[in-house]
C-alpha cells in the first residue's frame, strides 16, 4: 500500500466537534462534527516525531524547527496538523485558527504541497468553511485523482453542503480503495443523515473494531468510542451509550466529551444532580453554548430556576463578545434562542445565515424552528419537510415538524410526528422532550 493510501486510513468523520456544529444537539456526530483531523503514518513523520507523546510536544518541536527556519514549510504543515490533534483533544477552536495560520504560511512558501492543502481542507472544515474546504480539496483531486485524503474531504464537505450524492459517490471510492475506521465512520454518518440507523450503528462499531485493531490509543480511539455511544443516545438506547461512553472513558480518562455523554445519560436516567455536577465540568473547560445552555436546562429541570438563568445569561454574553465566531456557533446560538423564546429576530437571522452558507437537513431544521418561533407558520412547514426529506431520524426534527403542526390545527400529523419523535428517542432534549410528551397529551 502506498504512503498516500496509508494516510487515509487515520482520516474520520465528525462531526464536533463539533458537526456537524461544534457542538450540535440535534446531530449524532455532535463531537465536533468536524471531521476527524488527519494523522500522519508513521513512515511519513521524520523519526524524531516517534517519541513524542501529545499535541503540545509535537507543536513545541515543530515551533523550533520555524523558529530556526521560517521558510520551512514541512514542518509549518506539521506544526498545523499538531494544532489540529490539539482542537480535536480539547474542542478549542483557536487551536484550529492557529493551525489554519501555519498552513497558510506554508503555503506561501510552496502553494502546491500536496500535505499542506490536504491539512489545510481539514482545518477549513473545522472551521466551518466547507465550501473553501470543497474547493481547496477539489483542486488537490483534480490534479491527482490518486489523492485519497482530498477525496475525503470532498466527500465531507459535500455532506456539510447538503450534497448527499456527491458525499456517497466520494465515501464509495474510499470504501472501494482505502477500507478502515477513518471510511467505516464517515459511511455511518451518511448512513444516518439518509434514514438507516442500523446500518450507521453497524459502520460505526465497525470503525472502533478497526481503530482499535490498528492500535489506535488515545483521543484517536476514544472519538470513535464516543461516536457510537452518540448514536446509540440519539436512536434511544440509552444503555448501550452509556456503554460506548464509559469504553470511551477507560480509552483517555480526560476526555472533555466523555463528559458531554454522561452528562446526557445521567439527565435521561433522571439523575440531575449528577448531570450537572459533570456539565459543570464540562463547561469549565469548554463554555460553549451549547454546553452551557444545556446546563442551564440541567438546573430548570432540578428546580433551580437562578442558577438556570446564571447560565443563560452566560450564554447571551458569549453571543456578544466580539470574538464570537458566527460561523462555529450560529446554529448553537438560534436553537438556543428559539427553543427559550429570546431574540426571536437574531434567531432567524441566525438560521438563515446558517442554511445559506450550508444548505444540509439539519439547517433546514434549525430554520423551520425559528420560522415558527417567530409566527411564519406555512414557511415553517416548508422548511420542516425539507429537514424530514431524507428520512433522517432525529427525533428534533419531528418533535418541531409535530409543534409546527400543532399551530397550524393539524392535529393528525401533530400527533404523528410527536409520537415519532418520543418513540426515537424519549431523552432527544431534556427540556423540549417535556414540552414534547406535554403537547401530545393536550392535543384534542
Amino acid at each position: 500500500m502506498t504512503t498516500r493510501k496509508t494516510m487515509i486510513l487515520a482520516l474520520a468523520t465528525a462531526v464536533f466537534i463539533l458537526g456537524s456544529y461544534l457542538f450540535n444537539a440535534n446531530n449524532p456526530f455532535s463531537a465536533n462534527a468536524k471531521p476527524e483531523t488527519i494523522s500522519i503514518p508513521v513512515e511519513a513523520i521524520p523519526p524524531v516525531s516517534h517519541a513524542m507523546k501529545n499535541s503540545d510536544e509535537q507543536i513545541a518541536f515543530w515551533q523550533q524547527k520555524v523558529q530556526r527556519d521560517d521558510r520551512d514549510y514541512i514542518s509549518l504543515t506539521y506544526l498545523g496538523q499538531a494544532y489540529l490533534q490539539k482542537g480535536r483533544e480539547t474542542g478549542d477552536a483557536a487551536a484550529y485558527g492557529r493551525a489554519q495560520a501555519a498552513l497558510e504560511q506554508a503555503l506561501t512558501i510552496n502553494p502546491n504541497y500536496e500535505l499542506t492543502l490536504a491539512f489545510l481542507g481539514a482545518t477549513l472544515i473545522s472551521q466551518h468553511d466547507f465550501a473553501g474546504a470543497l474547493a481547496t480539496a477539489q483542486r488537490v483531486y483534480d490534479f491527482d485523482p490518486g489523492a485519497l485524503q482530498a477525496l475525503a474531504t470532498i466527500g465531507d464537505a459535500s455532506l456539510e453542503l447538503g450534497q448527499y450524492d456527491a458525499a456517497a459517490a466520494a465515501y464509495d471510492t474510499l470504501l472501494a480503495q482505502a477500507p478502515g475506521a477513518a471510511v467505516f465512520s464517515r459511511a455511518a454518518r451518511l448512513a444516518w443523515v439518509q434514514g438507516d440507523v442500523a446500518a450507521a450503528i453497524d459502520w460505526m462499531q465497525q470503525a472502533v473494531t478497526d481503530a482499535a485493531a490498528v492500535g489506535l490509543t488515545g483521543e484517536r480511539l476514544a472519538w470513535y468510542q464516543f461516536q457510537l455511544g452518540e448514536l446509540h443516545f440519539n436512536s434511544g438506547d440509552v444503555a448501550a451509550a452509556q456503554a460506548a461512553y464509559a469504553a470511551a472513558r477507560q480509552t483517555w480518562p480526560d476526555y472533555y466529551l466523555v463528559l458531554v455523554g454522561e452528562g446526557k445519560v445521567a439527565a435521561a436516567q433522571g439523575d440531575y444532580d449528577e448531570a450537572i455536577a459533570l456539565y459543570e465540568q464540562l463547561v469549565a473547560r469548554l463554555p460553549q453554548p451549547a454546553f452551557v445552555a444545556t446546563l442551564g436546562d440541567f438546573y430548570a429541570l432540578a428546580g433551580d430556576e437562578t442558577a438556570a438563568q446564571q447560565q443563560y445569561n452566560t450564554v447571551q454574553f458569549i453571543a456578544d463578545l466580539e470574538s464570537s465566531d458566527a460561523a462555529l456557533v450560529g446554529r448553537q446560538l438560534a436553537l438556543f434562542y428559539a427553543n427559550h423564546n429570546m431574540n426571536l429576530d437574531v434567531a432567524l437571522a441566525a438560521a438563515e445565515a446558517e442554511l445559506a452558507s450550508r444548505p444540509d437537513v439539519y439547517g433546514y431544521d434549525v430554520l423551520a424552528w425559528t420560522l415558527f418561533k417567530n409566527g411564519r407558520l406555512d414557511e415553517a412547514a416548508a422548511a420542516s419537510e425539507q429537514a424530514l426529506r431524507l428520512g433522517t431520524p432525529e427525533a428534533l426534527f419531528h418533535y418541531h415538524a409535530g409543534m409546527i403542526a400543532a399551530a397550524q390545527g393539524n392535529t393528525p400529523q401533530a400527533r404523528q410526528h410527536l409520537r415519532t419523535a418520543l418513540d426515537l428517542n424519549p431523552h432527544f432534549d431534556s427540556l423540549q422532550a417535556q414540552i414534547a410528551q406535554e403537547t401530545l397529551a393536550n392535543l384534542p
